[in-house]
């Protein structure tokens, strides 16, 4: 049974096309005060730099730098983010990682550990909540959260010159966990119009995320009335549902993390 794919788009597009992720504050902010997309670009541009800095392809002065320049582009985004969320304490330590790491360089060696194990400890909090808070839109807050101190925790520890490889770890499962929390529903569904035994026949397939966002996608089956469909990759339909969370930053992330 063979398929072909119609339409879809890449994921470097679905990140430019980037709506406003659900609300979770109790006031929050109006849905198009925020965007998404620059945070998630901002975060990519971290871990993009943290790679480079672990191989060995830029100074700690200059991945300093890229990294200060990647959050304070992204910053006005980030706090509006970081207002949302539903828990006291990440909302406290996300923000105080954002506004400290511009000063790292001017850190005295004992502050630059200790600022590098309370961005180590931003992590592993929401890490630990994203796996327990009931509201998938608490967890999607807290993707974007993980993912702005992650780069930002990984610089401190590398300039006080303490070890990465567990928090790594930790980043890696918190980023799984988000891809598994924010897994939208998909329904696939044949158009059989006309079409006589073994004939081509339509499949639309349409993905919706847990804020009602949709993706969709469509391949073509060789496949008889009465038969299962067969396995359908949906990966188009889910990265347009998915465009407007943390998703494509977690996803980028892993790419980087796993590397």
């Amino acid at each position: 049974m063979k398929f072909r794919r119609l339409g879809g788009r890449s994921a470097s597009t679905a990140i430019t096309a980037m709506t406003a992720a659900a609300v979770v504050a109790a006031n929050p902010m109006p849905a198009q005060a925020v965007d998404p997309a620059t945070i998630v670009g901002a975060a990519i541009k971290a871990y993009e730099v943290y790679q480079k800095l672990a191989g060995g392809a830029l100074t700690l002065d200059d991945a300093t730098t890229k990294i200060i320049d990647a959050v304070n582009a992204a910053k006005t985004d980030i706090m509006r983010h970081t207002d949302r969320l539903a828990t006291a304490e990440v909302r406290a330590c996300t923000t105080s990682a954002v506004i400290n790491v511009a000063d790292i360089a001017a850190l005295s060696p004992d502050s630059r550990q200790l600022f590098a194990l309370n961005a180590t400890d931003c992590v592993t909090r929401a890490q630990s909540l994203l796996s327990t808070v009931s509201s998938v839109a608490a967890a999607d807050e807290l993707g974007f959260a993980v993912n702005v101190v992650g780069p930002i925790s990984l610089l401190a520890r590398s300039s006080a010159g303490l070890m990465t490889a567990g928090l790594r770890n930790s980043l890696i499962s918190a980023d799984n966990t988000v891809l598994v929390r924010l897994k939208p529903s998909c329904r696939d569904t044949p158009l059989w119009g006309d079409a006589g035994p073994g004939q081509p026949v339509e499949v639309q397939i349409v993905c919706t995320a847990y804020n009602g966002a949709q993706g969709f996608d469509a391949v073509v089956v060789r496949i008889k009335r009465g038969q299962p469909l067969p396995r359908i990759d949906h990966t188009r339909a889910i990265e347009d549902a998915l465009a407007g969370t943390s998703n494509p930053v977690a996803v980028a992330a892993l790419h980087v993390l796993t590397a």
